[in-house]
């Protein structure tokens, strides 16, 4: 699955801009996300192309100078930027994404605020992080979680990187009732964040089982399967 998975965004990200998707993605759901006006303004065009985000993390992210931000399953990197025009406080942030031909693109278009903060790349699988233990202040999830099946072993590694006190942000889609037996075998539904859908409650404990506690949990109601949730997790 995970290699499924990989090649379905390898696919879209190598489509022609303005792809169609059966789903809202990019600047328009941005907006619709209320993502801040300087990002909405300054961002290329070409890297809202391809944003495929579950929600709005942003809010929840306060990163002070000399915190490091991890954007896990960054694709386009727009979050990273997003944060970097909206709080211009000297942070550094790394974007990763198992793959390559999206940070490729991105370093090729991308405008940070001064070139020395442009985000720095990584090519990697998230369940083996080529980073050492609590590096990171932030991280954040957009869209991502549920793309994995082992959701202990990610969140383990999200963990090991994660500072005491380090908050992970993210947005996802949250099962609200079962789904149709036939998910757990779809791939696309799987590529879209459908057949890993956590419940609430099962989100919540999946963190804690890795030393994180909430912070917030905000659910948008979807359809009769789905809630658009944002969330955060401080690491004790």
């Amino acid at each position: 699955m995970k290699k499924h998975i990989s090649n379905f965004y390898e696919t879209i990200y190598r489509a022609n801009a303005g792809k169609k998707h059966p789903v809202l993605t990019g600047k328009h759901l941005a907006t619709e996300l209320g993502y801040p006006g300087r990002a909405l303004e300054s961002i290329p065009a070409e890297l809202w192309d391809d944003f495929l985000p579950c929600g709005n993390p942003l809010p929840y992210l306060d990163p002070a100078r000399g915190d490091l931000l991890l954007n896990l399953g960054c694709g386009a990197g727009v979050d990273s930027l997003a944060l970097m025009l909206d709080k211009s406080t000297g942070f550094r942030a790394v974007n990763l994404d198992i793959v390559f031909h999206v940070l490729s693109k991105t370093s090729k278009t991308a405008q940070a605020p001064t070139p020395a903060s442009m985000p720095d790349r990584v090519c990697a699988d998230a369940e083996a992080l080529p980073f050492v233990r609590e590096c990171f202040k932030w991280v954040i999830l957009n869209g991502v979680l549920n793309l994995f099946s082992d959701k202990s072993r990610l969140i383990s590694e999200i963990s090991r990187v994660v500072a005491s006190g380090g908050m992970v942000a993210g947005a996802d889609l949250c099962r609200t009732a079962p789904l149709p037996a036939y998910f757990m075998d779809e791939p696309d539904a799987w590529a879209w964040c459908m057949s890993g859908a956590l419940t609430e409650e099962e989100l919540t404990a999946s963190f804690a089982s890795a030393g994180f506690e909430r912070s917030a949990f905000e659910p948008q109601k979807l359809d009769e399967f789905f809630d658009r949730a944002v969330f955060v997790f401080e690491k004790k």
